[in-house]
């Protein structure tokens, strides 16, 4: 099953991309794995920097195939057994998956609505390049979980 991660930006924060270094490295069977950045904004505006990333997002999903699964502050809450779980199912059924992950202040309308699924790491707000290092650990975490190898108790 091939996975990627479509991301707004770089990592910069040394510890953080550490983290994101060894969970990312660590993937492995049963999924293929892959990181793809798009440019963040540069635009002081908010709205116009959502806007603009935003854009940029939904144009690399042309280029992209599978489903679709926005990483939402309003979206669905798994557990880590149940996000495991979903990532198996769509496994078993030959899926690719791209999850999108937007930049400092968020998605917009058109990328939720180009989603086939949204979903929340957490009801609390966290920094973007924190929510990409919880995200590769939980996918980490999945993997793990799937295996039956005791990282997940």
């Amino acid at each position: 099953m091939k996975i990627t991660l479509l991301t707004v930006g770089s990592v910069k924060t040394d510890w953080i991309l550490r983290g994101c270094n060894l969970y990312s490295d660590r993937l492995r069977s049963p999924f293929t794995f892959e990181i793809v950045e798009v440019s963040a904004s540069k635009n002081r505006d908010p709205a116009k920097q959502k806007e603009e990333e935003s854009a940029s997002l939904l144009k690399r999903l042309d280029s992209l195939n599978g489903s679709v699964w926005a990483l939402d502050e309003v979206g669905k809450e798994f557990t880590s057994s149940s996000f495991a779980s979903e990532l198996e199912s769509l496994s078993d059924k030959g899926e690719s998956i791209t999850f999108v992950l937007g930049g400092a202040f968020g998605l917009t309308d058109s990328v939720r609505d180009r989603a086939d699924r949204t979903f929340a790491l957490s009801k609390m707000t966290f920094p973007h390049e924190l929510c990409r290092l919880i995200f590769l650990e939980q996918m980490y975490r999945a993997q793990e979980i799937l295996k039956g190898s005791g990282y997940h108790h």
